[in-house]
């Protein structure tokens, strides 16, 4: 009866609930409109392959281990595009030429390297949903009576942080021979501000929240108590969508795991996604390596939805990945050698 054994057996699957748009295919059963070429690269392990990627589709490079998947996206595709578009970048795998970068405002890579290293960072910051609740809470009228601004609610400056751990919620022990160590600060018990900054409590729909209180909420919990703010539950949504609805908003960073920072950094771009409300012309090309390591198959089909909400607000997917519900949910498959 549960869930993974309804994946196991065959009755769900990842990709039902995504049906490829029949991509436009020209008479020679390629991909018509808008698309990147890669002229003989002979990088590494590649012999010589020209390949074309469709843009505003969903593309996965597939193949066995040491074909050259990393080697064609990053060193050639990724590098050799960043340096066309005049930004700094290591030197490009070797090819002839790199058509079509003109056709994408913007090239990102995604992988499962951490975010950053501060404990400050969490993931209603990251996506930017905190700027929206400190404006709420200073928008209280026990709070405009004190002369609170949006700045008193902000953990990274301004005077209503806990001064002893100045917002963190953490004092930071560097260890010599041994890895750094973090202790609850004793002032704020870990809750990062002051405590009369912490009396102001915001009604939401699951009840009042002090500004720490906020932060120690879950995704889903948010979701519910901010039902009543279609604003800021737009920018949360995509945290939920990835499937980290158990993350606490304030949790720092650093403590995730790889594949959590890999679906953070996705929320994050459907966090912008969300802002743009007409589609874009050109779009960005996102490159992702192997998103779905370590997942379940229900966070898959999660994922392949978020996926989906990228191409259709204009933008370009490339993944490399083995799971073969990814490769079912493509709109294209480039499949490297030996025997491609």
């Amino acid at each position: 009866d549960t869930l993974t054994a309804q994946y196991l057996s065959g009755k769900k699957r990842a990709d039902a609930l995504i049906t490829p748009r029949s991509p436009r295919r020209t008479e020679q059963g390629g991909l018509s409109g808008p698309q990147l070429r890669i002229e003989n690269a002979t990088e590494h392990n590649l012999k010589g392959i020209s390949v074309e990627f469709p843009l505003q589709h969903f593309v996965v490079v597939t193949g066995v281990s040491g074909s050259g998947k990393s080697t064609l996206m990053d060193e050639v595709l990724y590098r050799s595009l960043l340096r066309i578009k005049g930004k700094p970048t290591e030197a490009p795998g070797k090819c002839d030429a790199v058509y079509g970068a003109e056709l994408v405002d913007d090239i990102v890579f995604v992988d499962q390297t951490p975010i950053g290293k501060t404990t400050r960072s969490n993931p209603v910051s990251y996506i930017g949903a905190w700027d929206m609740v400190r404006n709420r809470f200073a928008a209280l009228p026990e709070a405009k009576q004190r002369g609170y601004t949006a700045g008193t609610f902000s953990f990274n400056s301004g005077d209503g942080r806990c001064p002893s751990c100045s917002g963190s919620g953490f004092e930071h022990i560097e260890m010599q021979f041994l890895s750094d160590v973090y202790l609850r600060c004793p002032d704020c018990d870990g809750s990062r501000f002051r405590t009369e900054v912490r009396e102001l409590k915001l009604p939401t729909l699951s009840g009042e929240f002090s500004v720490s209180d906020v932060l120690e909420l879950t995704v889903s919990q948010a979701l519910t108590a901010f039902a009543n703010d279609p604003d800021l539950c737009r920018v949360l949504q995509p945290l939920n969508d990835v499937g980290l609805e158990y993350v606490k908003l304030g949790q720092a960073v650093p403590t995730l795991s790889g594949g959590e920072a890999q679906r953070l950094k996705l929320a994050g771009f459907l966090a912008e996604a969300a802002h743009i409300k007409t589609p874009r012309t050109r779009g960005t090309l996102y490159l992702f390596d192997e998103p779905t390591t370590g997942l379940h198959f229900d966070d898959i089909a999660r994922l392949l939805g978020a996926f989906r909400k990228l191409i259709a607000a204009g933008h370009s997917l490339i993944v490399i990945e083995h799971n073969l519900d990814v490769m079912r949910a493509a709109d294209w498959i480039i499949d490297l050698g030996p025997e491609g």
